[in-house]
């Protein structure tokens, strides 16, 4: 097999996971055989997604199981973006986190101290990041809102209102977040995740490639088609995720490419 002409000048391919390769614990077999072709050829394949909750580390684990090797510099999540920019773009060393293991590990790894509730009313706490939470509950936000009232910079891993799973969609961390911007009457002071031109900054600087050489793929309008046309490339949008053809007919913003799957890259 081989891509089909239109996808063969792309040097790198930008793929984002949920709603392209799985939709939470189902795996979408023909995106893994895409992505392995793409390797075979000798393309540049990198990894991008706006969810946090687990670390790069696992996400290698979780590729190299089902099928596709990669290394960690291949996967570029919402909450490694955050943890770089936390500690060299704002020089912080303190955060309170509403957020899961993987993006607490991201930020530790990156030599910043996440604190407990207790340490929040203790010590100035200097920003509080907010990624998904699935065991968010309303003492968190309230130790969030805390923070926020002492000074705390407000930071959104990303603001995906659902997150597309095996079940449907759930609720995503843009949810936490409105629900910290509606208390606290302060919209984020800084956004990392897709659509924002910083995580593809990133992903762009890891594989060493122009922009005009990337293609993005991913499952969102409001995200991975907007966060490529923010960063200057190309976008592919696949409809097996969250977006359907009603919401590209009606999208002020359009991709490049619409692929009912990530498997119409390839020439069968």
């Amino acid at each position: 097999m081989k891509l089909k002409d239109e996808f063969a000048g792309y040097r790198a391919f930008l793929i984002d996971m949920d709603g392209v390769v799985w939709r939470g614990s189902e795996v979408i077999y023909e995106a893994i055989e895409t992505v392995n072709v793409l390797l075979d050829i000798g393309k540049y394949v990198a990894f991008i997604t706006n969810n946090s909750t687990r670390s790069r580390a696992d996400y290698v684990k979780r590729l190299n199981l089902i099928g596709v090797n990669v290394r960690p510099e291949q996967v570029i999540t919402s909450g490694y973006a955050t943890a770089l920019f936390v500690s060299h773009n704002l020089s912080l060393k303190e955060v309170y986190v509403i957020g899961e293991e993987g993006l607490i590990k991201e930020l530790e790894d990156a030599g910043i101290h996440v604190v407990g509730d207790a340490e929040v009313l203790l010590s100035h706490v200097e920003a509080v990041v907010v990624g998904l939470d699935r065991q968010l509950t309303y003492a968190k936000l309230a130790t969030a809102l805390k923070a926020l009232h002492h000074g705390a910079i407000f930071i959104a891993t990303n603001e995906d209102s659902t997150l597309p799973t095996e079940r449907g969609l759930m609720p995503g961390a843009g949810a936490i977040v409105a629900a910290l911007a509606c208390a606290s009457g302060k919209r984020p002071d800084y956004v990392i995740g897709k659509p924002n031109r910083w995580i593809f900054d990133v992903a762009l600087e890891r594989l060493g490639v122009k922009r005009h050489e990337v293609l993005v793929i991913g499952d969102r309008l409001d995200t991975d088609v907007m966060g490529a046309y923010n960063a200057g490339m190309d976008s592919a949008l696949v409809l097996t995720g969250v977006a359907k053809p009603p919401d590209i007919r009606s999208a002020r913003l359009k991709p490049r490419y619409v692929l009912s799957t990530l498997g119409e890259l390839l020439d069968r």
